[in-house]
């Protein structure tokens, strides 16, 4: 057809005139076809920035300091925009997952798992952001054959809230959030409009060094000048210790911090973290703050003294106005100070279980880590503070029966991992159990169609879970330990202490899932939950019988608690009341809202 049209076209413009000769025309390309460049970083690209493509950190990013990504040639073009999915990519969907199979194969037909920042699902109203772009652009290529969580319970709806978020924003929400409920508890706490930082005001000075010489220190004057920048927010030399406060540091290191380094066989927190605080005021009051209220605590429990906090709340609060003054600093906002900041003000705030701002701090933890793009996977103490992140937010979205805020999923799969890894996968695989009973359906039992899709999808959570089991090494099998007197629970010991948390988590798991997944009719079915229900309470109450190292005492009673909501007889339930309280005995915190709640599920039950 075009070429009858280019002919008759021809006919009617008739012969060319002599010596002329006919010339190809040369077609422009439509600016949406050629003139707009799509090479350059993706940063750049979202912000509609031109790009002069130099790597690592092209000229604009390097000018603003933001994170600099360039897509992946081979599958920059097929990198989604806006389009949201029923399903992961690789991930085969529930209606697709043969029933026949037992778990562990229906794990294993999960299909091939995407990158650790790629995008995750969305409900139809939502849409990519850039961020997401770069997030999935990060991902590209990565390792094949890795386990598949379903998106139905895979990520929380707040997700896509913080990918609006810039860092900026994201941590000045968090401080927000922190400031107002401080206010409400204290009428004589603001955060007034600071003055602008010298370095006097966000440090203080080191010794020998007078304030006349500090003063004469450079001021921040070029804001591509990282370096220059930093020296606003960051010592030169270590920040002296009155003697309080050096007690107070050595109590952080020798204990708090092992709460946060669990699993963690860097120790990042009591190795690095406290190197980090001796060169910056925020981190080192934060630290001091959850030393303080933690020691006050257990002074009280002593008896030695009345628990006195006044101590802690004056380090928390400095520790706020530092966090208000120092966000003024771009190298601050995406800084490992501020993540290390915010994660222990966290753990400051998890101590009393009866302030309910704690959980929803922890989705201002949650904007931060989304907007510097750190995940399980980042290394160092970013990665360690992400993991430490992950097991207060799964505990407190168990509490309110809320999905966790994270959609972050394994890079390796479970046969490269090591054995602290995979200690730290259990907490992640018990995370997505938490988000599956959040969404266990509210339907009558007369909805089949709800009844089949859980009881599918528990099945497949259990087959993670089984799979996972079976990669562990002897490192996580029970020693031979000194025999007792016949009691409700047989002792177990396991060393490395960690090890032995990694595998009540993955009880605790199990628990969760059959008390969610429909139960199995006929007698059969019967014995068989009663059997895993069994065994999961006898392995983590044995496990606690033993377990006396102080970092893992928090997760081990947090998994005492589903041990309890299984418990039946009288001597069961007074055995689990009494391992949590040894619990509390051996770290100081209060766990009197846990056994009340457990009590109080008795009740229900009669």
């Amino acid at each position: 057809m075009d070429q009858k049209v280019r002919a008759a076209g021809d006919a009617l413009a008739g012969p060319l005139p002599r010596g002329k000769t006919a010339q190809k025309k040369r077609s422009r390309k439509s600016r949406s076809r050629g003139l707009r460049t799509k090479t350059g970083c993706l940063t750049c690209r979202s912000r509609h920035k031109k790009c002069d493509e130099k790597v690592p950190i092209c000229g604009p990013c390097s000018i603003s300091n933001r994170d600099c990504v360039y897509a992946d040639s081979s599958n920059s073009a097929a990198i989604p925009i806006a389009k949201p999915s029923t399903s992961p990519p690789g991930l085969a969907t529930i209606e697709e997952l043969d029933t026949s199979k037992s778990p562990s194969q229906l794990a294993d037909d999960a299909g091939t798992h995407v990158s650790d920042n790629t995008t995750p699902t969305y409900h139809s109203q939502f849409e990519l952001t850039a961020q997401d772009v770069q997030s999935q652009a990060r991902g590209a290529g990565t390792a094949q054959h890795r386990e598949e969580i379903p998106h139905q319970f895979s990520c929380s709806p707040e997700t896509v809230a913080s990918d609006l978020l810039t860092a900026d924003l994201a941590s000045t929400r968090w401080l927000d959030l922190l400031a107002t409920d401080a206010a409400q508890a204290d009428g004589t706490f603001s955060l007034a409009p600071s003055p602008e930082p010298t370095n006097t005001t966000l440090h203080s000075v080191p010794p020998g060094v007078s304030a006349v010489e500090q003063s004469r220190e450079p001021q921040y004057e070029a804001y591509n000048d990282v370096t220059a920048e930093r020296r606003q927010w960051q010592s030169s030399q270590d920040i002296a210790l009155t003697n309080q406060e050096a007690l107070l540091f050595r109590h952080f290191t020798q204990r708090a911090a092992r709460w946060l380094d669990l699993f963690d066989p860097f120790k990042n927190f009591s190795n690095y973290a406290t190197r980090l605080a001796l060169r910056n005021l925020g981190l080192l009051r934060a630290i001091l703050a959850l030393a303080a209220r933690h020691n006050a605590m257990v002074q009280a429990r002593s008896g030695n003294q009345v628990s006195d906090h006044s101590q802690a709340i004056q380090y928390y609060y400095e520790t706020l106005l530092y966090v208000q003054t120092a966000l003024k600093y771009n190298s601050y906002v995406h800084s490992e100070e501020l993540l290390g900041t915010a994660i222990v003000i966290s753990t400051y705030e998890m101590l009393d279980e009866s302030d309910s701002n704690w959980q929803r701090h922890l989705k201002g933890v949650f904007w931060i880590q989304r907007s510097q793009n750190v995940n399980g996977a980042s290394t160092g103490l970013r990665q360690a503070v992400w993991w430490a992140w992950l097991r207060q937010d799964l505990w407190a979205a168990f509490r309110e029966r809320r999905r966790c805020f994270s959609f972050w999923r394994p890079v390796k799969d479970l046969n490269e991992m090591t054995e602290d890894e995979l200690a730290d996968n259990s907490i992640f695989l018990l995370s997505q159990v938490v988000n599956y009973c959040a969404d266990s359906p509210t339907a009558l039992p007369s909805d089949a169609e709800a009844t089949a899709r859980q009881a599918k999808l528990g099945d497949l959570l259990m087959g993670m879970l089984e799979r996972w089991k079976s990669f562990l090494t002897p490192k996580f099998n029970p020693l031979p330990t000194v025999a007792k007197a016949p009691g409700v629970f047989e002792p177990l010991w396991i060393h490395p202490p960690q090890y032995g948390v990694a595998i009540q988590a993955y009880n605790f798991a199990r628990i969760l899932i059959t008390l969610h997944r429909p139960a199995i009719l006929g007698i059969d079915g019967y014995m068989k939950t009663q059997r895993i229900l069994s065994d999961a309470v006898n392995t983590i109450c044995g496990i606690a019988m033993e377990l006396e190292d102080e970092g893992c005492q928090i997760v081990s009673a947090q998994c005492l608690f589903g041990a309890g909501l299984c418990a039946q007889d009288d001597a069961r339930r007074e055995t689990i009341i009494s391992l949590i309280e040894a619990c509390e005995a051996r770290t100081g915190w209060h766990m009197e809202a846990m056994r009340d709640d457990l009590r109080a599920e008795w009740a229900k039950s009669g």
